[in-house]
């Protein structure tokens, strides 16, 4: 079998005759017509390196008849060629793993997977998501996630208005620290949101609080909450004046501006006890405004709702039994969040902390450590106090209001 017996290219000739017959001649040319492996390359129009190639793999086979074919199969039959010569068809050098990224069929895919079907979220929000479960953030970094997401074309959802809008409330450059905030209360056991044995467990457990207070600054994303187990709106009032006396007592001197809606927790719409606060908080430069009835303007502090559900009450509810247990993980998270990247408006993946000394707040550490309160402990006993003299006072003016009548 002379080089003559091969007239195409070598990869024109695979694709006509086939690999493995296209190897068997070159593999009779050099062992039994004796042609150079440079020779048979430059005939065949290919590298030297994949003669070598066909070469070598004859020599570390073990088959004794590859020989015998060789050199007598000048009409050799399609299934010897496979039966002995399988050994000549490409096999792929892939690796069988990678450490760089989630093995195929593995518990940690499977995870991801799971909780994207449920949840849609993004690579980001994922990582930190399972970074607060406790799970081995060396299995579960950035770019193995973002990998894993674009092997299967995993895309968070997300919501747009009608003609795709995204509405912007501020001017962020122009804002200044504090100087806007938005305060609204969640209920904690949110059946829309919660696992169920997680949502029946601050449902009707009497030890956990059953509301969270929270009010974030536009700017900085830097978020102050409470919890309480009843809800009222002398604890409105309460809180936030305890929130502006943190942030007073820390160096910030500026008008803060306090954006809530029209619930029963605040002042329920009534311009008459909208001025009663704003009385209140003159003192302390501060002036509140609700959104009238406008519900996208609370869209900061609705949104960090989900961030409650999916970063602390979820991956954390199962850990907490006792009221405790919710003051240590509370103070936890309170101070993870103002420390964490964000990637909103404005934010540049800036933690609140890293935006506030950013923005030149000196004690920017100490603001964003705010305590975790229980609002009933704290308040509680004014609450009672004022409420006592309430009843005095009305039982007072009643009985002037009888004898008034009876004369």
């Amino acid at each position: 079998m002379s080089l003559n017996s091969i007239i195409m290219p070598y990869k024109e000739n695979c694709k006509a005759e086939g690999e493995i017959l296209t190897k068997f001649k070159i593999a009779k040319m050099y062992f039994f017509e004796k042609e150079k492996q440079k020779k048979i390359a430059k005939h065949l129009n290919c590298h030297s390196n994949t003669i070598g190639g066909i070469v070598t793999a004859c020599k570390n086979n073990e088959d004794l008849r590859i020989w015998k074919y060789l050199k007598d199969g000048e009409k050799i039959t399609a299934k010897v060629l496979n039966e002995v010569f399988d050994f000549f068809k490409y096999k792929s050098r892939k690796p069988l793993s990678n450490t760089r990224s989630i093995q195929f069929g593995s518990k940690e895919e499977l995870l991801i997977l799971q909780k994207f079907v449920s949840d849609k979220y993004g690579v980001k929000r994922m990582y930190n998501h399972l970074k607060r479960e406790g799970q081995n953030m060396e299995k579960f970094s950035i770019g193995k996630i973002k990998g894993l997401y674009k092997k299967y074309k995993l895309k968070a959802k997300r919501i747009r208005t009608v003609n795709g809008e995204r509405r912007v409330l501020y001017n962020y450059d122009l804002l200044g620290v504090f100087e806007e905030l938005q305060y609204d209360v969640k209920v904690l056991a949110d059946k829309h949101s919660l696992p169920k044995d997680i949502y029946d467990k601050f449902k009707y457990s009497k030890k956990l609080p059953k509301y969270q207070w929270t009010i974030i600054d536009a700017k900085t994303k830097t978020r102050f909450l409470a919890y309480s187990y009843d809800i009222s709106s002398f604890f409105g009032l309460k809180f936030l004046e305890y929130t502006i006396h943190w942030i007073r007592s820390h160096g910030i001197q500026s008008k803060i501006n306090v954006q809530v809606d029209m619930g029963g927790e605040f002042y329920s719409g009534s311009k008459r006890k909208q001025q009663d606060w704003n009385d209140s908080l003159s003192k302390l430069n501060a002036y509140v405004y609700d959104t009238e009835g406008v519900k996208w303007k609370q869209n900061i502090v609705e949104r960090s709702h989900r961030t409650d559900d999916e970063e602390f009450l979820c991956p954390r509810g199962g850990f907490i039994n006792t009221k405790s247990e919710f003051m240590v993980e509370g103070q936890f998270w309170i101070l993870y969040f103002n420390t964490r990247s964000h990637t909103g408006i404005g934010m540049n993946g800036l933690s609140p902390l890293k935006k506030l000394e950013k923005c030149g707040v000196y004690n920017a550490e100490k603001i964003v450590n705010f305590p975790c309160l229980i609002l009933d402990d704290f308040f509680k006993p004014f609450l009672d106090f004022f409420g006592e003299v309430e009843k005095v006072f009305y039982e007072k003016s009643q009985y002037v209001l009888t004898s008034y009548l009876n004369h």
